[in-house]
Order: C-alpha cells, then structure tokens, then sequence
C-alpha cells in the first residue's frame, strides 16, 4: 500500500533528523577532537517503483554501513544505512585518521573499523532521536559494512526515509545518504507522536 506523505510532515521530520545530525556532529567531533559538522539539505519519503534506482551518492562504487533496528514499535526487518562513495569514504577516512590514503587503496582493517563506526555513530544518533520522539526505547545491532556498484547497493536499500547527509570537516565536504526503512505501521507512529498523523 503505497505511503502519501504530505510536505508538512517532511517539514516535522526534518526538524527531528537535524537534532539528531547534531548529536552525529558532536560525538564525531568528540572522538576525533576535529569539528565535524552535519547538514541535511534534503530529506524524503521514498518508495521506488519495481526496478528504479533511488537517489544515491554519484560514484560508480559505493560504501554501507548498514544496522538493524529493534523496538517494540518498530516492524521486523527495519534496517538503518548510511551510503557514501567509496573514494569518498577513503577521503573521510585520511582526514578522521590524520593520515595519508590512497582514495582508490584497498580497504583495509583500519580503515573499515573506522568506516563502521563513522555509520554506527550517525545511525544511533537519527535512529535514537527518532525514537525518543517514539517515546520507544530503540536499540540497533552491529554495524556491517559493504562495498559494491551503485546497482549491487541500490538493490539492497528498501523504501522509507531518505536523508542526504553532507559531512564537513577540515575545510571539505562529504556526500553522504542516509536510509531508514520503516514499516507503514512505524512511520504512522512517529508522524502521530508529532502531532501530524492525519493530514492529507
């Protein structure tokens, strides 16, 4: 059944995506003592017909970082991801860690344990703000990461809540985009906890 989703909701949304792109800011900007600063110049409700790609960061190779979500509202199979460009994730990566990577190197351990926490940090900070909306205690799992094509990575992200997510650090900015599937019946739920489950 397909979601209609009217502006003034996104409009409420985004307000509470910013709160928690803050808290992503600040506990970035903690752990690597760098000012590490989040915006949001777009969010959406996305539901794809049978084959489209959704709107994804433009590299031909991407990055996941990829949680699962558990409350008692939220459906089964809700997941939370955070996709960047994989020479953008490299990129990220030297700046966060102070040193000097190869944008098209190899992946390695350091690099992807800190690819994993970059998502798990910005994943429980919208995950956690949306919830405490909820009035829910929300709990994610551990972060996994992927790499892959923009098709391998396009097929793998389900419909729901769309959020660009530009990172600013050290004088450059990042693309980012982060994807919450919902369930129809956990979506209504937070659009009634904001006061706008009934508009059309």
């Amino acid at each position: 059944m397909k979601q209609t989703v009217h502006p003034r909701q996104i409009d409420a949304i985004r307000e509470v995506v910013n709160i928690g792109a803050g808290h992503a800011a600040t506990a970035l900007s903690t752990m690597t003592n760098l000012t590490v600063m989040i915006s949001v110049p777009r969010i959406q409700w996305v539901e794809r017909p049978a084959g489209a790609e959704p709107t994804l960061p433009s590299d031909d190779r991407l990055v996941m970082v990829s949680v699962s979500v558990d409350s008692p509202k939220a459906g089964h199979g809700e997941r939370a991801s955070l996709i960047i460009g994989r020479r953008t994730a490299m990129q990220m990566v030297g700046l966060l860690l102070r040193r000097q990577i190869d944008p098209d190197g190899e992946l390695g351990l350091l690099e992807r344990s800190t690819l994993q926490e970059l998502g798990n940090i910005v994943c429980a900070s919208y995950v956690g703000v949306l919830g405490s909306f909820l009035g829910d205690s929300v709990m994610i799992g551990t972060p996994e990461m992927k790499e892959g094509s923009r098709g391998e990575m396009a097929s793998q992200v389900a419909n729901g809540l769309m959020i660009e997510t530009d990172f600013s650090l050290l004088g450059s900015t990042f693309e980012g985009v982060f994807v919450l599937s919902h369930t129809e019946v956990s979506f209504a739920s937070l659009l009634e906890a904001l006061g706008l489950g009934n508009l059309s």
